[in-house]
């Protein structure tokens, strides 16, 4: 029990000293960008693509999180290419990846998350989106209205309209309605450009994905249907073949 308790307050004193490490070397960053003269921030923004507007401290901080982004896709990278081949197969295979070399597993990988990354981004935006429209929704309410709604989601009635908006939009992402929403908004979505491909194109889809071409009950009517045309089995009107086998036997 001793040596447990020991082992784990050294963890955490490692992991402390790191976090505390990660801290100086971000303040330290930060420091070195904000030396910097707006036109090398400028120049530094337009090699990563990025622009060069706004003011100082916004283009300090722009290049912050770039410079924080890199850092970490690095530490990521060191951490994959220290794992086991074995490690990195069941990685990849867990989310359906491609195998192949221990290098190629990696950049995989990076490029996997560096995609889960965009996506959330992306989603982010789209539940501001669906913010922005909550509260336009709410702005045709009344304010005896909006009182009642933040009554009925235990949430304090006091202030103007304004602020009652507020308040229902800020539950409404908390609570994950905004999400919901956006998360059918893309299903739907979705659907539409599968329901546009030809079938070709939705068969080597389902390929590829291992998801069945059909759902169970259209495969087992094509095979009823089949059947009956090839005669291998009887017309659904006729007896059941197991009865007509006891009658048969007879």
């Amino acid at each position: 029990m001793v040596e447990a308790l020991l082992a784990q307050e050294a963890t955490r004193k490692k992991e402390r000293e790191l976090k505390s490490h990660q801290e100086e070397q971000a303040a330290q960053k930060r420091k070195e960008l904000k030396a910097l003269s707006i036109d090398e921030l400028k120049k530094r923004l337009n090699k990563r693509g990025l622009g060069d507007a706004g003011k100082k401290d916004d283009m300090v901080e722009a290049l912050f999180i770039v410079a924080m982004q890199d850092e970490a896709a690095a530490a990521r990278q060191a951490e994959l290419k220290g794992k086991s081949l074995q490690d990195l197969k069941e990685l990849l295979s867990r989310h359906g990846l491609q195998l192949g070399g221990k290098d190629q597993m990696v950049k995989t990988l990076l490029a996997y998350e560096a995609k889960c990354r965009e996506n959330l981004k992306a989603f982010e935006a789209k539940v501001l989106e669906a913010a922005a429209q909550k509260k336009q929704e709410l702005d045709s309410k009344s304010n005896t209205a909006l009182k009642e709604m933040c009554a009925a989601k235990g949430l304090p009635v006091g202030g103007g309209k304004e602020e009652r908006a507020a308040r229902i939009v800020e539950e409404a992402q908390r609570e994950g309605s905004l999400d919901a929403v956006v998360c059918q908004n893309i299903r739907n979505k979705r659907k539409e450009e599968l329901m546009a491909m030809d079938k070709q194109a939705v068969v080597q889809l389902c390929q590829k994905t291992g998801v069945e071409p059909v759902v169970k009950e259209i495969v087992v009517e094509r095979i009823l249907a089949h059947e009956s045309e090839s005669g291998s089995v009887i017309a659904m009107t006729d007896e059941p073949a197991a009865k007509k086998a006891r009658i048969a036997k007879k």
